[in-house]
């Protein structure tokens, strides 16, 4: 009997010195993960806080385009800086946080409705909307206290890092379709000029 106590005892101080090592490691991967995330910036963009009425409008300014998808167009560049300034709001903020979610969701809006102003698509219109739902969802819960730094897991901030990054590289290619769309306009423009 005296065997069998020690035996279970031993195997309960095994079991929880394993459970403590599962949770150490835990910690430290997730302390990895934060730190990833914290290190994935963009280069050549000076972070800012979040400024929540500017964003509300950014929100309300791009919605108005989402009901009127034939203005957006004319909008593109009010686009580029609402995607300037969410990339500010995204390198000043911490990993994961909010602010975060808010800056990214709403630098892929934007970056969606000048995909529609150069190539007209529902799908465009669908994904901006999705995107504006999230910032909105998040900037919401930012108004009711529940924080700017901190709500969800590491792995929320390092997909929220590698989403704005993608949409560094989205914004080039943007807007070399943008220049190209200009250039073929133009220069049809002046082919009906010169044949009239």
């Amino acid at each position: 009997m005296r065997v069998s106590g020690a035996l279970l005892l031993v195997l309960l101080i095994a079991v929880g010195y394993l459970l403590y090592l599962n949770a150490r490691d835990a910690t430290s991967s997730l302390d990895a993960v934060a730190t990833v995330a914290t290190d994935l910036r963009e280069e050549g963009v000076t972070g800012r806080d979040l400024d929540r009425d500017l964003a509300r409008q950014m929100i309300n300014a791009m919605d108005s385009l989402l009901v009127a998808p034939d203005t957006i167009r004319d909008h593109v560049d009010d686009l580029k800086t609402f995607a300037a300034t969410a990339a500010s709001w995204a390198d000043g903020a911490p990993s994961p946080s909010t602010n975060l979610r808010v800056a990214v969701a709403l630098r892929k809006t934007a970056g969606e409705l000048r995909s529609h102003a150069v190539a007209p698509s529902t799908v465009h219109l669908m994904r901006a909307r999705r995107y504006l739902r999230t910032a909105e969802d998040a900037l919401d819960s930012t108004a009711t206290g529940i924080g700017s730094a901190g709500p969800g897991l590491a792995t929320d901030g390092v997909r929220d890092r590698l989403e704005n990054l993608e949409q560094s590289h989205q914004e080039h290619y943007q807007e070399l379709d943008e220049e190209l769309n200009q250039s073929t306009s133009t220069s049809s423009e002046s082919r009906n000029g010169s044949g009239g």
